[in-house]
């Protein structure tokens, strides 16, 4: 075993870090037992992604016939790959406008479109990492995750799962560019650069064993293009909804009643975060180079991840006093950033209350909540002082900042505090200098610019962007909308005292509308539709 020194990653594209490798595969280091007490510990050395298929049993540890179980799957990628790319013109008789389900050119539509779909997710991955700026690497995920949801086609495609490809291709590119020269058989043709797509297929498929159900939409079934079906009725209740509500009554109740009563009294269920949570399992709640640590943790349990609900509590329960003194809109913030706890800490605690009596407790960690308790708290003030916290600790803990993407919520708790502060901090500005001085005269006027840019009637509601499709209890109707949720700034004096009676709450819904693409053939090699709908690909 060796530990490289390496100035740059596809993890840390611009900071050093120390990785520990062992290409050896030697017995007992790499058998299944020692690689689940090494992923627990979060001690996984590479090659990763050959430790993740193995706990995943999605091939045997080197001691069984790993050669053959690898050569399999590349073979059934292959398979799956002609059945599925088949050109209709070779079609005899088969008419291009015909509406027939049996239609090859029909099918051949709805492929082009479940592709462009899945390229609006793709060209948004990782932005910051230029690897996945690369065209040929964007067309190889979309093939990927195209072909695994034509042969699942219940879920499908949903929006996330691109996450969930990204760090699996991530660790099998890195394995191979980390390789030594010298490699025994067994490794040399695991690590061929031509079987990259291959095993990222191989790798994705595992995970996905466990998160399926996480992306399932009941009873409902998405069309051959991908398309949730735009019908009213009712249908059940998705897998994921109600996992988070057996977690919230069978394991957070037990553990910390206060914090659930909280969270329910504020109107914060588990579904408004948890969803992301699970479906991009926890990849924006913390740095990228964390990730493979926590997911090698997750993995040891095995592929169905039966423990995924442990690791929930670990992230809800060290933040629990913060939550407790905050209202509605600033716990869901706090909520939907990515969390201020490391991994070591959340797989820690998430062991303890797995088995408490063979696992120690571990110590509190160093969570300061800046805000002052003579003061009033309100959405704003405490919001603001959080962003300084999360600033101060990853600046003073070298950490490489926010998961990848940054926070939707995050931006937009901040925009609603500009709009809170900023218009009257500028009248009051305006009262105090009737005439400022030349020099101020463009500072001034600058600032005047940005608080009518600002000014919104409802600046009092951050918009949120639960999952796809985060009101699954409800109908097909509310499926891909957004929720307005009240983040409301209050002055001092009437927080001091209570209102006499509180105004019922209206929940609004704002429709996000549905843009459709139109199809057009590529001229090129690629087997995908030229199509950049966000126009955010990089050449």
């Amino acid at each position: 075993m060796e530990y490289t020194n390496l100035n740059g990653s596809p993890s840390s594209p611009s900071k050093p870090f120390c990785e520990a490798s062992d290409y050896d595969l030697q017995f007992p280091t790499w058998s299944l037992e020692f690689l689940k007490t090494a992923a627990v510990e979060q001690r996984l050395v590479r090659p990763r992604s050959l430790a993740w298929a193995i706990l995943l049993n999605a091939i045997p540890s080197p001691c069984g016939d790993i050669l053959m179980s690898i050569r399999g799957h590349r073979n059934f990628y292959d398979d799956l790959k002609n059945k599925l790319s088949m050109d209709p013109r070779a079609v005899i008789g088969d008419d291009p406008l015909s509406q027939n389900d049996e239609s090859a050119w029909k099918q051949h539509f709805c492929d082009n479109e479940l592709k462009a779909l899945i390229l609006q997710d793709v060209v948004r991955t990782f932005p910051d990492e230029a690897y996945f700026r690369d065209k040929d690497v964007q067309d190889m995920m979309v093939r990927v995750l195209f072909f695994w949801a034509r042969s699942h086609p219940s879920p499908g495609y949903r929006q996330g799962m691109h996450e969930i490809l990204a760090p699996a291709l991530c660790e099998l590119h890195s394995d191979r560019q980390l390789a030594p020269p010298h490699l025994s058989d067994t490794l040399r043709y695991y690590l061929q650069e031509d079987y990259l797509e291959h095993d990222s297929y191989m790798l994705f498929s595992a995970i996905m064993k466990g998160l399926e159900k996480f992306y399932s939409t009941g009873d409902v079934i998405p069309n051959n293009c991908g398309r949730l079906p735009t019908a009213r009725t009712l249908h059940s209740q998705n897998e994921v909804v109600r996992y988070l509500e057996r977690l919230r009554e069978n394991y957070l109740v037990p553990a910390d009643s206060e914090l659930a009563t909280h969270l329910a009294d504020c109107n914060v269920s588990l579904e408004l975060f948890g969803i992301r949570w699970l479906r991009l399992l926890f990849g924006r709640e913390f740095p990228r180079s964390e990730i493979p640590h926590l997911w090698g943790f997750i993995f040891s349990d095995g592929p169905m991840l039966p423990n995924l609900h442990y690791v929930v509590l670990a992230m809800l329960l060290p933040i629990r006093n913060i939550l407790l003194e905050s209202d509605a809109g600033t716990a869901l913030s706090i909520l939907m950033r990515p969390s201020s706890v490391s991994v070591g800490h959340v797989c820690a605690l998430a062991l303890y209350l797995r088995c408490p009596h063979e696992y120690p407790k571990p110590p509190p960690p160093h969570i300061v909540n800046n805000v002052s308790r003579d003061s009033v708290i309100d959405a704003s003030s405490s919001v603001w002082s959080y962003e300084q916290q999360a600033e101060e600790e990853a600046t003073s803990s070298g950490s490489e900042g926010v998961a990848e993407g940054g926070d939707v919520a995050r931006s937009l708790a901040a925009l609603a505090l500009l709009r809170a502060r900023l218009p009257p901090a500028v009248a009051a500005l305006q009262a105090a200098l009737p005439r400022p001085p030349p020099q101020a005269l463009a500072p001034l006027h600058q600032i005047l610019q940005l608080a009518a840019l600002l000014q919104c009637r409802n600046h009092a509601l951050i918009d949120v962007e639960t999952a796809l499709e985060a009101a699954e209890n409800q109908s097909s109707y509310t499926v891909g909308r957004r929720q307005l949720v009240p983040v409301v700034v209050l002055p001092a004096k009437l927080k001091q005292t209570p209102p006499l009676k509180p105004a019922k709450q209206v929940r609004k819904v704002k429709e996000v509308p549905l843009k459709v693409f139109h199809q057009v053939e590529c001229d090129s090699s690629s087997d995908l539709p030229f199509l950049d709908p966000l126009r955010l690909r990089t050449e």
